[in-house]
């Protein structure tokens, strides 16, 4: 049951990576005037999924204790690690405008590979936890898609190009997903180690990627609710999945 929810789910997401694409055909204007809402929503989102859904699912199943609290900060301190490791390589690199777009292209690959452990740990827990995750992952990706195609387009990259390498590197993600999938076969634990590590990436990702990209824009009132439409999105998910 777990195994076809997310199979289902990573081929959604691996389709919306590829929605950088629609943007490139639309003026630049255009695409400066969406990116902001896009990343509110991404934010309210992600903070939904976790606190309603994530962090609820954490607590009822295996509670919550000191060593909860741990994992949850190794996952926070795991991803600023992760993204300051990518960031120094991309500059690293970065003298070079040919070399940028494959650097990105591995960056993506790892963070594809996240992505697959975070929606398999996700479904594990249980099958809203499963949708709260594929619906975080989807709502990061859209915003950081956009930004990735232009990046390989101004690189050398023609836009079929870059929109074939962005979905070949989702092939990760289901590397990251069977990972856990054929762990979770030998252990009984992996769930209860992993889903902490998943709220705090999850965390760090809407607090210092998304959030602090909204909070002093003078529209803030616009984007709290474009924000409070993403928590109430992952807040409905239960009663959707009832109705269906």
């Amino acid at each position: 049951m777990e195994t076809g929810a997310v199979l289902l789910s990573l081929v959604v997401t691996s389709l919306f990576s590829a929605v950088g694409a629609f943007f490139l055909y639309t003026s630049e204007g255009t695409l400066q005037s969406v990116l902001p809402y896009l990343i509110s929503l991404s934010a309210g989102t992600i903070f939904g999924g976790v606190f309603l859904h994530l962090l609820f699912r954490l607590s009822n199943k295996f509670g919550y204790t000191r060593l909860t609290g741990l994992l949850v900060l190794a996952g926070l301190g795991g991803s600023f690690l992760l993204e300051r490791a990518l960031h120094w390589h991309t500059h690293q690199d970065g003298g070079e405008v040919d070399s940028l777009p494959y650097v990105l292209a591995t960056g993506d690959s790892i963070h594809n590979l996240l992505d697959g452990v975070l929606i398999a740990t996700g479904f594990l827990a249980s099958s809203s936890s499963g949708v709260a995750a594929t619906v975080a992952v989807v709502a990061h990706k859209v915003p950081k898609e956009l930004g990735d195609f232009g990046v390989m387009v101004d690189g050398g990259f023609s836009r079929l190009e870059a929109l074939g390498v962005n979905i070949g590197v989702s092939v990760f993600m289901f590397l990251g997903a069977g990972l856990v999938l054929g762990i979770s076969q030998v252990s009984g634990s992996t769930v209860k180690l992993l889903l902490p590590l998943v709220v705090g990436n999850f965390v760090y990702i809407a607090g210092t990627d998304l959030l602090p990209q909204f909070k002093d824009t003078d529209r803030w009132v616009l984007h709290s609710l474009v924000f409070s439409v993403g928590v109430g999105a992952m807040y409905l998910i239960p009663f959707i999945k009832a109705a269906v």
